[in-house]
């Protein structure tokens, strides 16, 4: 978990200096958390089933859901950031944003870092679940012995 929120913080940073950079957005679109949304869950089934967890169904949740809230919070601030610095990436922008003229200083703190931060969760959550849970009946048909 702890290399997969170190690896999530360097791309969001990286996703940040490209963007103020000025790079096209489908390039920044490269370095986004989300990826990590379908490669981490498996990652996680497979340590689980490394540990020989008792539970790895709970275990697989609380992996997901903690990797989740640790990385939506990340992104969370970096679009309170974008508001209060005036950021002109094209997510970041209005509507559907939280910069530009028209938005109200508790939207773009508030409202729009925290509807991101709750859709995401639940999307990716699910995803993940739906990817760890694949990977753990992969994963425990794998380890079984093979009888003759």
């Amino acid at each position: 978990m702890r290399w997969g929120v170190l690896i999530a913080a360097a791309i969001i940073v990286v996703r940040i200096v490209l963007e103020q950079a000025g790079v096209p957005e489908s390039i920044c679109l490269i370095f986004g958390v989300a990826w990590l949304y379908f490669i981490f869950p498996v990652l996680f089934a497979v340590g689980i089933r490394v540990r020989n967890d008792a539970s790895p169904y709970k275990r697989l949740l609380k992996d997901i859901f903690l990797f989740l809230i640790y990385t939506r919070v990340m992104v969370m601030v970096t679009y309170m950031l974008a508001y209060v610095f005036n950021w002109s990436a094209q997510r970041f922008a209005y509507p559907g944003g939280n910069v530009g003229e028209n938005v109200s200083v508790l939207s773009g703190i508030l409202l729009v870092p925290l509807r991101n931060l709750l859709i995401w969760v639940v999307m990716a959550g699910i995803i993940g679940i739906i990817i760890g849970s694949i990977a753990l009946l992969l994963t425990r048909k794998a380890s079984k012995p093979a009888t003759a």
